[in-house]
């Protein structure tokens, strides 16, 4: 019997196609994406009190970064999306920052959920060990903070999502053995 029409090549990508449709549609059918509403957080005032936490602890302050912020706000949306609180949605958190053009030198994170406040989700994060340790991490200086709402019937009402890091240091000359020296 002689085939007509589409290649082999052509009949796998066709079928190929169908399948991811029919998956796709699987998920909407069964909530695996939620439609989620980014939540004003303060950046500034989120900034200020892990400032202040942190020099009570000797620590200097951190301050607002425009690529961390939007780490943040995509990793908070990917969580809430998904209805799911995880480290490892779309990468690790390296992948993550230097995707979106961050050179970092140290990163930490936190992650949030059912917290309906900055106070309530600053707090609980104090209140936790390894939260507490990145909140407190000497290396850092920079941070961004976003939050996203989720629909009614989610398993938490809210997704909060704190990316904090420290620029690579400028490096220069390879110094002996090939190791790098910082400027």
């Amino acid at each position: 019997m002689r085939r007509t029409g589409h290649s082999a090549r052509s009949r796998r990508a066709i079928l190929a196609a169908l399948a991811l449709g029919f998956g796709l549609a699987a998920c909407s059918m069964s909530g695996g994406t939620r439609s989620v509403t980014p939540i004003g957080v303060d950046a500034g005032r989120a900034s200020g009190l892990i400032s202040s936490y942190r020099s009570q602890n000797g620590l200097g302050p951190v301050r607002v970064n425009s690529r961390l912020m939007a780490v943040a706000a995509d990793y908070a949306r990917a969580m809430g999306t998904r209805d799911k609180i995880a480290h490892s949605i779309g990468g690790s958190l390296p992948k993550r920052i230097m995707a979106a053009g961050y050179d970092w030198g140290a990163a930490a994170e936190n992650l949030g959920a059912g917290y309906s406040s900055l106070n309530d989700v600053i707090s609980g994060w104090k209140a936790s060990a390894g939260h507490r340790k990145n909140l407190l991490n000497p290396n850092v200086t920079e941070m961004g903070i976003a939050a996203v709402a989720t629909p009614p019937g989610s398993k938490h009402r809210n997704y909060w999502a704190l990316v904090m890091a420290a620029p690579q240091p400028d490096r220069v000359a390879a110094g002996p053995f090939g190791m790098e020296l910082l400027r």
